[in-house]
């Protein structure tokens, strides 16, 4: 009996210990396996130690602020923009998921207490999925796939869709042209790279300001609105619908008048198209050796389109003469070549109709010349001899006065001297001198003299 005893000591001390340990052992295990695990998340929403009803709450809200921005999806040139609620969730069905996968049984009491982070169950939507296969450029699939991922997780960051091969899409080749670049302009390789292979959808528009954005701070004006000439050239022979276009207003030295257009992103002014037919198409802008090369592609040609450009008038160039004392006298320069003005109409023909697309206005340049401002040197006028009491006419042609007309008493004294030399014998006859007589008088004879016909008088 005394060996049975010293047995039982020990195993009775065990099953005390093991009675006390085990319920304490099993609610420890069962309340870490109820807390959410530290750092989990769902959809992106951190947890914390959330669980049930009240974990799904947090999930509605996030869901709820989620909606009030759309997704966008851009590839290939093109950007769609879906409207995030067209995706609903099922937060009950991902709350019990999470909380399956964060709970541990008592008996792995060794085992820590995961960490996961769950996507939201998205319910697969029709509606994102049909915007997205407008897209002849994406795969529908593939893209969807990308989009519902970024759903899941409640991201809002543009989604990049899958873009197949635009070859598929040039099948027929509907416009070409080729340019010489002008001079002064910088920057069209930029504007050429980001303008490549652009895919205009059906119905849809294009910008150039949207298309390019940032890209046009890196060209010049003279480049931007070449570029933008050719895009304007192209979308008319194509048969697309112009929604925005505006002039230069003046004739550039690339394609012919109607036919440019400008582009300024800080006024605002912008070239829009819409691509009418059924058809994606695709430009294709190439810069070799100081030309650029526009194409336009379409998978199937839809009706032949001609572009007429009619000049309706020619407005002729004023003179405009300017003068300048830096000039010699007599001496004329022209400064600025005079160049006609034009009205011009551009019409389109496509299914066998023709319609007025623009009408441009290109004033003239006035042709400038400057003149000489001086004036040649005029001697003043001699004064007028009748005015002047100190001097008569000048008969004998010598250049000094005939006789004194004053004398002492300032009685007029004048004599004259016909012009065929007769001589008037008046009682101040005594006055004239030998220099006031004609030549050849001195020889007549005595009391001969001519009279005023320029007759020899001889008494008899």
């Amino acid at each position: 009996m005394k060996i049975i005893f010293r047995s039982m000591i020990p195993l009775t001390l065990l099953i005390v210990l093991l009675s006390i340990w085990i319920p304490n052992f099993v609610v420890s295990s069962v309340a870490s396996a109820d807390n959410n695990a530290v750092g989990s998340t769902i959809g992106g929403v951190d947890t914390g130690d959330l669980k049930g009803k009240e974990l799904e709450a947090l999930l509605t809200n996030a869901v709820n602020e989620w909606y009030t921005q759309n997704l966008t999806v851009t590839g290939g040139g093109t950007s769609v923009e879906l409207s995030s609620s067209a995706f609903q969730f099922d937060i009950e069905s991902t709350v019990a998921n999470y909380e399956n996968q964060v709970h541990k049984s008592w008996f792995a009491f060794w085992k820590d207490t995961p960490t996961v982070h769950l996507p939201l169950i998205v319910f697969p939507s029709e509606i994102v999925k049909n915007e997205i296969s407008n897209v002849s450029s994406w795969d529908t699939e593939l893209t969807y796939s990308s989009v519902e991922l970024n759903a899941a997780y409640l991201k809002t960051d543009p989604v990049e869709a899958v873009v197949i091969d635009v070859s598929v899409l040039e099948t027929d080749r509907i416009s070409l042209s080729v340019e010489l670049m002008p001079e002064g302009a910088m920057g069209i390789n930029e504007l050429v790279l980001a303008l490549h292979e652009t895919v205009i959808e059906p119905q849809m528009a294009f910008s150039m300001i949207e298309k390019l954005g940032d890209t046009m701070n890196l060209a010049n004006r003279e480049a931007i609105n070449f570029v933008a000439s050719n895009l304007y050239n192209a979308a008319l022979n194509i048969n697309a619908e112009i929604l925005e276009r505006h002039s230069q207003n003046e004739i550039p030295s690339y394609l012919k008048p109607g036919l440019e257009a400008k582009v300024d992103a800080f006024t605002n002014e912008d070239l829009k198209f819409a691509n009418t037919s059924s058809n994606p198409v695709v430009l294709k802008l190439i810069m070799e050796e100081g030309e650029l090369k526009t194409e336009v592609y379409i998978p199937v040609k839809e009706t032949e389109v001609s572009v007429m450009v009619s000049q309706d008038e020619e407005i002729q160039p004023r003179t405009i003469t300017r003068y300048s004392a830096d000039l010699a006298i007599g001496q004329t320069e022209q400064i600025q070549e005079g160049k006609k003005g034009l009205r011009i109409s551009v019409y389109r023909t496509a299914f066998d109709e023709q319609k007025r697309v623009s009408r441009d206005y290109y004033p003239p340049v006035d042709r400038i010349i400057v003149k000489s401002s001086k004036q040649p040197e005029v001697k003043a006028p001699a004064e007028n001899l009748n005015n002047n009491p100190s001097y008569e006419v000048d008969l004998v042609g010598d250049g000094f006065q005939d006789i004194d007309t004053t004398n002492g008493n300032g009685q007029n004294n004048a004599s004259t001297t016909p012009v065929n030399g007769s001589q008037n014998t008046g009682s101040n006859e005594s006055n004239n001198s030998a220099n006031d007589v004609a030549e050849g008088e001195e020889n007549l004879p005595p009391g001969s003299y001519y009279d005023k016909g320029g007759n020899l008088i001889t008494p008899k």
